[in-house]
């Protein structure tokens, strides 16, 4: 599903363990350059795969992340999970929600923006350090334990989820993620390519479904 334009593969320093709640990032374009300012990424081209109302829709992105940094980060990006933005880089953005499996590997065909890769336009890494309580128990370990491991954390594999086209035009999406606990809800929700049927989910309490919990990251895109 991925076609990548550019590539890089980033070491993994991690256990196994934490490794597989990684937010890597890739998926049709992959960028190689590193952001020069915290709270803002180099402009790369690039596409990825993303869902909407059961469809699979293209990404295009020609513009770098952008993080608030008013919003405290332990990350060299300035970007964090967990506390929302503060200010955002323009009056008009809509949700983008994306889904991260937590404690158990997805394959890569099978992501948006597979684990070991950067997507374009993404942050390489980010401040988890706020889920350290939530994500302790999935890893069998205390959030003191964890924190260290968290605070400036390889972006993790993720699929894309919009609710609005935004008439096809490129614009800001702030990002909330939605942590899966569960392989085979994942591939439920993957299959479904929809977020209402997360929004199901959430509704009914699922117990492997955790979110949406905010970010302070705004990805700019448009919707093929």
């Amino acid at each position: 599903m991925s076609e990548n334009t550019q590539g890089r593969r980033r070491l993994v320093a991690f256990i196994a363990p934490i490794a597989a709640i990684m937010f890597a990032a890739s998926g049709l374009g992959i960028a190689q350059a590193t952001s020069t300012m915290v709270g803002t990424g180099p402009m790369e081209f690039g596409k990825t795969a993303g869902f909407f109302k059961a469809h699979t829709t293209e990404f295009t992105y020609a513009h770098g992340y952008w993080c608030d940094t008013s919003v405290a980060s332990t990350a060299t990006t300035g970007c964090e999970v967990g506390a929302k933005w503060k200010a955002a880089p323009s009056a008009q953005h809509d949700p983008l929600f994306i889904t991260v499996p937590l404690g158990f590997t997805v394959p890569m065909s099978k992501m948006d923006c597979p684990d070991k890769l950067i997507c374009v336009d993404h942050p390489d890494t980010m401040d988890l350090t706020r889920l350290a309580a939530a994500l302790a128990p999935i890893f069998k370990t205390t959030p003191e334990k964890l924190k260290p491991a968290l605070q400036n954390f390889a972006t993790p594999g993720h699929d894309h989820f919009v609710t609005d086209l935004n008439n096809r035009k490129a614009e800001w999406w702030d990002v909330y993620v939605v942590g899966v606990t569960s392989p085979s809800v994942y591939n439920a929700i993957h299959k479904s390519r929809d977020f209402r049927y997360i929004q199901k989910l959430i509704k009914a309490k699922n117990a492997h479904v955790v979110g949406p919990i905010p970010t302070n990251l705004f990805l700019n895109f448009k919707v093929s």
